[in-house]
């Protein structure tokens, strides 16, 4: 057989198979619903009102075309749509399939339990910071010191803040190293956090410093409107924890100045499930790639970024986005 008539055949294979597995209503609801987002088989179930077997099922179809990829985290696998590679035959085919699935309306009925998830993620993160508000800091000092990579943060931010800065608001602060660094350099602060105890340490934080530029906001950062349009939105080991890490660039799209950047510090993909327990992690560190998908899928632009590896054998990436357009 010539490799052209190989070829031939690999392509039509592939095609099929592709095809077989989009040849289904509630699988391609699935691949609409992990367009951005990362739910493991329990959460699909409930998302889906499907039971676990018939899941699994529809899961390792489109698992094995392809079409979706898993991550481990700790004990739990999660599901999310695979990336299209430029060396897959059929890439063309699969990237209009994903833009034409994206157009697809979730029920409602959909929609709301995805939202329930999200609800219930941040649920059961803040339970834990208000159980362990106390021994925070010291916990998270185990995986990475603020000392560690200060001097990375501040001198990025010293290089990429406007000239004449406005408004920056820290994501999650609590007792904010950073906190004494942004009021500085900017005329005024918001800290938003959706745990009133690390909102109060905050508080503290910012009366000890004598900071006067300071607010505060009870709540996500998806729940600000439009009139808190900031200069830079910073979270500082914080992403980790959130409910849904992709909708918090869709959120920085939106209120975010033109020209506005947002800083992600948080850690690279490690396996050190202990991090749950002890720090409360929803997510065990973020592909950089991940991040950056993210931003191009919420009309940010890559800036600059850098990359520090910790003696424990966790690493440390510091990413900065642009806003392109509003």
């Amino acid at each position: 057989m010539s490799a052209q008539n190989t070829a031939s055949s690999v392509d039509s294979e592939l095609l099929l198979t592709t095809c077989k597995a989009t040849a289904e209503a509630l699988r391609l609801d699935i691949l609409r619903v992990l367009s951005v987002e990362s739910f493991g088989v329990m959460e699909l179930c409930h998302i889906f009102d499907t039971a676990q077997p018939g899941m699994s099922h529809h899961l390792k179809i489109l698992s094995s075309s392809g079409l979706l990829q898993t991550r481990r985290e700790g004990n739990s696998i999660f599901y999310r749509r695979a990336a299209v590679s430029s060396e897959n035959p059929i890439s063309g085919l699969i990237t209009s399939l994903f833009q034409s699935i994206d157009r697809i309306v979730l029920p409602q009925d959909i929609s709301k339990r995805c939202q329930q998830i999200h609800r219930e993620r941040a649920q059961n993160s803040m339970a834990f910071f208000k159980k362990n508000a106390a021994r925070l800091k010291q916990n998270q000092d185990l995986i990475a010191q603020f000392s560690q990579y200060e001097s990375c943060i501040t001198d990025l931010l010293a290089k990429a803040c406007p000239s004449n800065p406005k408004t920056v608001i820290e994501v999650g602060p609590g007792e904010s190293d950073l906190i004494g660094f942004l009021s500085k350099r900017f005329g005024s602060l918001l800290a938003v956090d959706n745990a009133d105890e690390m909102l109060n340490r905050t508080r503290d934080k910012v009366e000890l410093l004598g900071l006067k530029n300071v607010e505060f906001f009870s709540g996500e950062l998806s729940d600000l409107e439009a009139p808190h349009g900031a200069d830079m939105i910073v979270l500082n080991m914080v992403l980790h924890h959130l409910p849904s890490p992709a909708g918090v660039f869709k959120s920085a799209h939106r209120i975010l100045e033109p020209q506005g950047q947002l800083l992600i510090v948080d850690l690279c993909s490690h396996n050190q499930d202990w991090a749950r327990d002890t720090c409360g992690d929803l997510w065990l560190g973020f592909d950089p790639n991940d991040l950056d998908q993210w931003a191009e899928d919420a009309k940010l632009e890559k800036g600059q970024g850098a990359y520090l590896g910790l003696r424990n054998g966790f690493q440390v990436q510091v990413r900065l986005y642009q806003q392109t357009s509003n």
